[in-house]
């Protein structure tokens, strides 16, 4: 017994020892939290220390994002706009419709009727107006100046547009350019874009106002002797800086009749109406579409090279107009109401018709706001209609996989802790940075040298929704916007930029 210690022997070891840790770890604690507090109060601003202090008490309850959808007439869920329903629902949104239960607090506004005017906005207009960012509305002010037929065809574009004269303005000079040329066909139009007919020109009601005639292509590319449309989905997510997006598919609509022998009595052989006839049904086209499983675009591509034509020249050409109507035009939609800085992100789909004649040049017949997404008629073309849409709401961010909690703790922070998109993406190593930008307003450039950038909200901000874009574009790509003499960058922002876009290309060819 004597050999075994008493506990006080073996014990009071142990609390010595235990007592210089705990002071050690102490001490160590404490410095530590002087490093961190050093840390943060040196390199991020107060809010996003107040932002992970305040994650440490309790993290953000997700809610569920809303989605308030509008449309005219009944059953709008399960007819023309079932599959933007179904869309929304599938990125996990609550929808509401109508007036009878206005959201206290929606994400997006997704109208059929342009939502920036009081007598079609309706209900939503007024939610529109004092809208903040990030709520997203999908129409774009100033849309009209290009979805308006009157406008879109009198445009003056360098080419892709039929010659066409405003009525009753240009009257006069219809009635001479149609008296020195009576060989030519012409149809007349108006924003309704209903009842096109081919009219002599004594027929023509040449004081119809908000109208316009314009020349008939009279010489269409035929595939089995039908006349076709290409439909072009387009987006354009922002003016200023000017952005705009085009779906890497087509939509190909024939005749419901052959084009020969012409009858300018059926409009059926030269009018792509409602009962169009969907291009699975073409000969020349069923085993390349149904068979080699080749999307539209695709399908014509591969059939006009074996007919010895490059179908690129088409697609080119399709871009390269879609480019200048939104170039010619931005100004006007720009100015089309007053701007403010909270003003919530605001996008448009449109779909842009053009014919092609038989050498392949292409003609813009008009541009659809809100254009038709049901596949009620033609079953097979839902799949189109759904990767439009999904395309669409990746692309303007309503896709966002980030729970809530985490978008808000993200966004408390500055923008050099910003995971999403840093300072350090948008800031490029130009040559010029390295010598004469110490002076952020010696040259307009400098503003994208890096410490002229970081100071530039405006500037950023625009860089970060294009880089933000470019990853989350999905089938949607961006068209280039060739600047000249002619059409030069109407703001700022739009040279800055291109000239951000162009360093970019130089090592990534996805940004060309």
């Amino acid at each position: 017994l004597r050999s075994i210690p008493r506990p006080t022997s073996i014990i009071l070891p142990f609390l010595v020892l235990s007592l210089i840790s705990s002071g050690l770890l102490y001490h160590a604690i404490y410095e530590l939290q002087l490093r961190v507090e050093s840390s943060l109060s040196r390199e991020a601003p107060v809010h996003f220390v107040q932002s992970v202090q305040q994650s440490v008490k309790t993290a953000p309850i997700d809610r569920k994002r809303v989605a308030w959808i509008g449309g005219h007439g009944k059953n709008i869920e399960t007819t023309y706009m079932k599959h933007i329903f179904e869309a929304f629902r599938n990125f996990g949104y609550e929808i509401v419709t109508g007036c009878d239960r206005v959201p206290e607090r929606w994400d997006v506004i997704w109208l059929h009727e342009y939502a920036l005017s009081k007598n079609s906005g309706g209900c939503h207009y007024e939610a529109v107006q004092n809208a903040n960012w990030p709520q997203a509305v999908n129409h774009i002010p100033g849309s009209g100046y290009y979805s308006s037929k009157v406008h879109l065809a009198t445009a003056n574009l360098s080419a892709g547009v039929p010659l066409a004269f405003r009525l009753p303005a240009q009257a006069e000079e219809f009635k001479k350019h149609a008296a020195d040329h009576p060989n030519l066909l012409w149809v007349q139009k108006d924003n309704a874009h209903r009842n096109i007919r081919i009219k002599d020109v004594d027929s023509i009601d040449v004081g119809k106002t908000n109208s316009f005639v314009q020349k008939f292509v009279d010489n269409p590319l035929l595939i089995d002797n039908r006349k076709f449309d290409i439909g072009i989905y387009t987006v354009v997510t922002s003016l200023n800086p000017l952005r705009v997006y085009v779906y890497d598919d087509v939509l190909i609509r024939f005749c419901p009749k052959d084009y020969h022998p012409f009858d300018v009595e059926d409009v059926d052989k030269y009018v792509v109406g409602d009962d169009y006839t969907p291009i699975w049904e073409i000969p020349s086209l069923m085993k390349l579409y149904n068979e080699g499983r080749y999307s539209m675009r695709e399908t014509m591509t591969a059939h006009l090279r074996r007919e010895g034509k490059d179908a690129n020249k088409i697609w080119k050409q399709l871009n390269d107009i879609i480019s200048e109507v939104f170039q010619s035009q931005q100004a006007k939609m720009a100015s089309s109401r007053p701007w403010k800085e909270t003003d919530p992100k605001f996008f448009e789909l449109s779909r842009f018709d053009f014919v092609v004649d038989d050498e392949l040049n292409v003609f813009l017949m008009e541009a659809n706001m809100s254009p038709n997404l049901s596949s009620g008629h033609f079953k097979p073309n839902q799949l189109i209609y759904e990767q439009v849409l999904m395309s669409i709401l990746s692309l303007v961010g309503l896709a966002n996989p980030l729970t809530e909690a985490a978008v808000e703790e993200f966004g408390s922070r500055s923008r050099s802790e910003f995971p999403p998109v840093a300072d350090r993406d948008l800031a490029l190593a130009f040559p010029y940075c390295d010598s004469g930008c110490e002076d952020c307003s010696a040259e307009e450039r400098c503003a994208l040298c890096g410490p002229c950038l970081a100071a530039d909200t405006q500037l950023s901000d625009a860089l970060s929704e294009l880089l933000r874009e470019q990853h989350e574009r999905r089938k949607m790509r961006r068209l280039k916007m060739e600047w000249n003499e002619k059409r030069k960058p109407y703001f700022r922002l739009d040279r800055l930029q291109s000239l951000w876009i162009e360093a970019k290309c130089e090592w990534d060819p996805a940004w060309c």
